[in-house]
């Protein structure tokens, strides 16, 4: 049953106009009254009426998104899904801008904020940062001058940003060496692709995978390989070598295809097991030719759904009770499955 102004008066033995004056952030109350209006409306858990509002004050809501430019294809999905949930919400006063900066070195995408924030032109923002800790100070002056921040796909969880939604990377590297532990008992040389800097992604990627092998108690070697994802150079001897000597790779960053691209120019005699996450055209034309074993989808369609909702509901709804986060399910991509994972 939808609650209503008139019921939260009858409630409080007060009158519909005044309770009508909290909602709606009028003058003329009492500090007394509008906490106990607004204790009895979450208690009977009132939800204002977006449409209502906004056709009262025409008032949007202008909210941007900074997001990464690669890897492209998961990126340019989560982009179409933004823009794509945002419709739902435009008769209500919902506005998006979509902003991608690259995010490498990460300097660009702090500064772009920056002068974004000081600009004081948008509402709220939902960002994709690059690292964690090197955002904690952005996010959280932003969020001392009122503007709401959100993280989506990379978290910064030491910020005083709203909530965050995307996936578990902790669990992610986990479930890959699960992945690869099940492709074959005969593991002896294993290899971590991911980027050259530690980021929270990668360190939370890697410590996952580590500790599986670890907590099964497998006795074997796993070396990294960092490499930069707008620059890819295998060509050094040692790394050649290692790739050469490994039975399975896993791809922590967005550079599986060209990973895949690399082993099947080498034509390896050992069928290697590759592991990596997200689907792109190329992810898929290399799991149909057994090159790429399997892949572990981050869902950024559900990602962009979810966020473009929370935001709707805090910044529009202004709904201020806690706000958890949302972690993204893992979905495990084989060549049976794939067709289903095709967005490209």
């Amino acid at each position: 049953m939808k609650v209503t102004a008139k019921m939260i008066a009858k409630e409080l033995g007060i009158s519909t106009a005044t309770v009508d004056r909290v909602l709606n952030n009028r003058s003329g109350v009492s500090e007394k009254t509008i906490r106990r209006v607004k204790e009895k409306a979450a208690e009977l858990g009132y939800r204002p009426n977006a449409a209502a509002k906004y056709l009262a004050t025409q008032k949007s809501m202008d909210v941007a998104f900074v997001l990464p430019v690669i890897p492209c294809y998961f990126w340019d999905e989560l982009e179409r899904e933004i823009i794509s949930s945002a419709r739902l919400y435009e008769d209500f006063g919902l506005k998006v801008q979509i902003f991608r900066v690259d995010a490498i070195p990460k300097e660009n995408q702090i500064n772009f904020i920056k002068n974004m924030l000081d600009q004081n032109i948008f509402d709220a923002f939902v960002i994709s940062p690059h690292d964690a800790d090197p955002y904690v100070e952005i996010i959280n002056e932003g969020i001392r001058k009122g503007i709401p921040i959100f993280t989506l796909n990379n978290d910064v969880p030491n910020s005083s940003r709203i909530s965050f939604v995307g996936t578990d990377y902790y669990s992610a590297g986990y479930l890959a060496a699960e992945l690869i532990q099940s492709f074959t008992k005969d593991l002896r040389n294993v290899v971590i692709i991911r980027e050259d800097e530690n980021t929270y992604q990668m360190m939370n990627k890697e410590k996952g995978f580590r500790d599986y092998f670890a907590k099964c108690k497998r006795k074997m070697n796993i070396q990294t390989i960092p490499i930069m994802s707008d620059n890819i150079q295998l060509s050094e001897e040692w790394k050649s070598k290692m790739l050469h000597g490994c039975d399975a790779i896993y791809v922590a960053n967005g550079v599986l295809g060209e990973m895949a691209d690399y082993i099947d120019d080498k034509n390896y005699e050992n069928n290697k097991i590759v592991i990596g996450h997200d689907m792109s055209k190329k992810v898929h034309h290399y799991l149909q030719n057994d090159v790429i074993k399997s892949v572990i989808c981050q869902d950024p369609s559900s990602q962009a759904r979810w966020t473009v909702q929370k935001v709707f509901e805090y910044v529009v709804l202004e709904d201020r009770s806690e706000q958890s986060d949302t972690i993204i399910k893992l979905e495990i991509v084989t060549k049976a499955n794939a067709k289903y994972y095709i967005n490209y």
